[in-house]
C-alpha cells in the first residue's frame, strides 16, 4: 500500500510468471482478494468500497533472467530492448542512454541539437482545495471565483471538478508537440477524468474542447476504452458491486 503523489491510495501490485496462460489463469475475484488480503495485513481498516479503478497488464518475460538490450545478431542496425520487467520504470533513463551508446557503436551518426531543451513545463500541477465553487443555474453550470464572484476565464474554468483541471491546462496539453486526439490522452497528461467520478461528468466536456481545438467533430475524438485493463466489473460501480468488493478479504 502506498500513497501516490496526487493523494490517492494505491493497493498492490501483484506479479506472476506465467508460462501457460490457459492453465495458470486466475479469476478477477481471486486477484482482487489476494491484493486486498495482503493490504489488510498492513492496514486492516481501509475501505475497499472506495475503489475507483484497477489496472492490469502483461509483459514479456526474458528466458535469460535479465533484460535484453543489444543489437540483433541476425539483423544489423536493429536493436532489442526487450524483457523489461521490474524495475523497468526506474531503469528506463539508463536503458535509454545504453541504447544511444549501442546506436553510436553500430555506426549511427548522431548530431547534437544544441537548441534542444530537455526540460518540459509540467502540465499536471498539484492543487489544494478551495478557491472555486460551482453555482447551479438550471442545466447550465457557471464557474465563479469565491472572492470575485465573476465568471472564470479559461485559466480558472474548472472542467474536471474532481481533479480541478482547468480548460487552459487542457488546451495547453492539446497544443504540445505530441498529438492529442482522445480524452484518454488528455487524461494521462492533465488528470482530467482520473478522479472519483472517473470522467462521468467531465469526459464530454473534454471531448468538446479537443474537437474545438483540433477542428474535428466530437465523433472523431476518441474516448476512454472500457474495460481495457481493468478487473473491476464496470466503469461506475453499483452499491452492490462496491459491497461485494468490500467483502473480499
Amino acid at each position: 500500500m502506498q500513497k501516490t503523489l496526487w493523494g490517492n491510495l494505491i493497493l498492490g501490485p501483484t506479479a506472476a510468471d506465467v508460462k501457460d496462460p490457459e492453465t495458470a489463469a486466475r479469476s478477477k475475484e481471486t486477484i482482487m482478494q489476494t491484493i486486498l488480503s495482503k493490504c489488510r495485513e498492513l492496514v486492516p481498516e481501509f475501505d475497499a468500497k472506495e475503489i475507483i479503478h484497477s489496472f492490469a497488464g502483461a509483459r514479456a518475460k526474458s528466458s535469460r533472467g535479465d533484460w535484453i538490450i543489444e543489437e540483433c545478431a541476425t539483423a544489423k542496425g536493429f536493436f532489442h530492448a526487450a524483457g523489461i520487467d521490474s524495475p523497468g520504470l526506474a531503469g528506463s533513463p539508463a536503458i535509454a542512454l545504453e541504447v544511444v551508446r549501442l546506436l553510436q557503436a553500430g555506426g549511427l551518426a548522431l548530431v547534437e541539437n544544441k537548441a534542444f531543451n530537455p526540460n518540459r513545463k509540467p502540465i499536471i500541477v498539484p492543487k489544494t482545495g478551495g478557491g472555486w465553487k460551482i453555482v447551479k443555474n438550471g442545466k447550465k453550470e457557471t464557474i465563479k471565483l469565491n472572492a470575485q464572484n465573476k465568471p472564470m476565464d479559461p485559466a480558472h474554468h474548472v472542467v474536471c471538478k474532481c481533479e480541478k483541471v482547468t480548460e487552459a491546462e487542457i488546451v495547453d496539453a492539446i497544443h504540445r508537440s505530441l498529438p492529442v486526439d482522445s480524452t484518454q490522452a488528455v487524461r494521462k497528461r492533465t488528470r482530467a477524468g482520473m478522479g472519483h467520478c472517473q470522467g462521468e461528468y467531465c469526459e464530454c466536456r473534454v471531448k468538446s474542447i479537443i474537437a474545438r481545438e483540433t477542428g474535428r467533430s466530437e465523433g472523431q475524438v476518441g474516448g476512454r476504452p472500457w474495460p481495457a485493463t481493468s478487473i473491476i466489473p464496470q466503469r461506475w460501480l453499483t452499491k452492490d458491486e462496491k459491497a461485494a468488493i468490500g467483502s473480499l478479504n
